[in-house]
């Protein structure tokens, strides 16, 4: 197992994705998907996955995480919340992606009355995540892994560690998730949709 060469892949098909790329003009439907389909292309598992639909477009914009297009066009703020929605949702519920979106939507979107856009609060971000260590961690979880099962005899070496691998990422991603959830809930527009909920 090339722990290293496999965290280096992801990690560049990641950090390969630049906000400046995309297009400062606005776009119509078919070539958001071309743009966005092609720019995350590298994020398919199989060959026939489906990355971002017309439909899940409209979608979006049918339970407002996506604001509608105007003239049939989308503009850059509209391609840069997709690119949030697609990035949030490999890990949380549309419901939370809604409690995330909802305050960019309201105060950084289309909006030339601040000092700060939609694009710079997202290259912040992008910018702190792409600066951040995560090849280190993730080396040492690959290399702890080649002993939690360090007494156990197995005709298949390679698997089993890959297993214990697997096992070991997917509880940290589960307390991960579990914080997520937590620091949603706290947002002041989540607190107000639990309000209303009990009504």
């Amino acid at each position: 197992m090339q722990s290293e060469d496999l965290i280096n892949q992801v990690l560049e098909e990641i950090e390969s994705f630049n906000i400046d790329d995309i297009p400062n003009i606005d776009l119509y439907m078919d070539q958001v998907t071309t743009y966005l389909n092609g720019k995350f292309n590298t994020s398919k598992r199989h060959d026939d996955d489906k990355l971002l639909t017309k439909t899940m477009i409209n979608n979006y914009a049918k339970s407002r995480l996506l604001p509608p297009p105007e003239k049939k066009k989308y503009s850059k703020d509209h391609m840069i919340i997709l690119i949030l929605i697609f990035f949030f949702k490999n890990v949380i519920s549309i419901n939370d992606i809604q409690t995330i979106v909802t305050p960019l939507l309201k105060d950084y979107y289309n909006n030339d009355d601040i000092p700060n856009s939609l694009e710079d609060v997202t290259n912040a971000f992008l910018n702190h995540v792409q600066k951040s260590d995560l090849i280190e961690p993730l080396i040492k979880e690959f290399k702890n892994s080649q002993n939690i099962f360090g007494d156990l005899e197995s005709s298949d070496r390679e698997s089993i560690e890959t297993i214990g691998l697997i096992a070991t990422l997917s509880y940290d991603m589960y307390i991960r998730k579990r914080l997520i959830e937590k620091l949603i809930d706290s947002l002041p527009s989540s607190k107000e949709n639990t309000g209303k909920d009990k009504k």
